[in-house]
């Protein structure tokens, strides 16, 4: 979606960029954000979505880690400055996105952010619900040797980890049944290998697997000091992937003196996709816009 100065979306561990782009009424973060005044774009690592990836069916080690993902970051950043004849673009990384956008933001990307956005940040904080799923089940010391190159994702486990995150009996009033249908039926589709499975699942990479493992162990993989542009974390209040403390950690520890860090009460991880997304989509245009507001009012 194209029209003014250009952001750009990077998706987390389990949906691709169809999470930024749900068809569904209202609920498309890049229509949001074109409807403020920008151009809105948003990649598919290696490996998700329809940036199809016939090495990673080949291969048996976990594939698409950060190490790579800020690579493809980093070859679109370039086409969409190019494109837009700019040197510097705004960024949004949503959960593992965070952490390969604050990656990128810290060290290839230094020159090319102007503005960065952390939703559902992750950074390095012990988490022991994602050790347990994580970790091999005869030595839970050890990352998961049950981890292949990918993993298929379908509605059950979407909705069984999404349930768990909202009060008991709360579901309805926190997600609308049809945009979860719409986000999980859009993302079978962009998954031209859905249909072969019974019942249909999309596939996601498992690097993320290997980089979470590191940062729920309390080893972050990103220098936070060497963030050093404007930076906005936001989160859903009740998100236990991305949890407070954690996040507030990371805020102390950016570079940059220009932050914020805002949070949505009555939202889980996928806030972005539940009823109180609109909150989200108003305050990362706030953030946005607030650069070029500034930037007008230099002589």
């Amino acid at each position: 979606m194209a029209g003014g100065q250009p952001v750009l979306f990077v998706h987390g561990a389990t949906f691709a960029s169809r999470m930024f782009d749900i068809p569904h009424r209202d609920a498309s973060w890049l229509q949001a954000t074109a409807d403020a005044g920008f151009s809105a774009y948003a990649l598919d690592i290696r490996g998700y979505g329809r940036s199809h990836s016939d090495v990673m069916a080949q291969r048996s080690e976990p594939y698409a880690l950060a190490a790579d993902a800020i690579c493809d970051i980093d070859d679109v950043v370039k086409w969409i400055c190019a494109r837009h004849g700019t040197d510097r673009l705004r960024l949004v990384g949503g959960s593992w996105g965070s952490i390969t956008t604050a990656l990128y933001a810290g060290t290839i990307g230094h020159e090319r952010v102007e503005r960065l956005v952390l939703y559902a940040p992750i950074f390095g904080e012990r988490n022991q619900g994602w050790l347990d799923l994580l970790s091999d089940p005869k030595d839970r010391a050890r990352f998961g040797s049950q981890w292949a190159a990918c993993r298929s994702v379908d509605e059950a486990s979407v909705r069984a980890r999404w349930d768990a995150e909202i009060p008991i009996g709360e579901q309805d009033a926190w997600r609308d049944e049809a945009l979860f249908q719409a986000l999980l039926q859009s993302s079978l589709s962009d998954d031209r290998h859905s249909i072969e499975s019974r019942p249909p699942a999309f596939h996601a990479p498992n690097g993320t697997f290997v980089d979470l493992w590191e940062v729920f162990n309390g080893r972050p993989i990103y220098d936070p000091t060497r963030v050093t542009c404007p930076t906005l974390l936001i989160r859903g209040s009740a998100d236990p992937t991305s949890t407070r403390t954690d996040a507030l950690a990371l805020f102390e520890a950016l570079g940059t003196d220009h932050k914020s860090y805002v949070e949505i009460a009555n939202g889980a991880h996928f806030v972005s996709a539940e009823r109180r997304a609109r909150q989200v989509f108003s305050a990362v245009n706030a953030f946005l816009t607030l650069s070029i507001q500034a930037a007008a009012s230099k002589p």
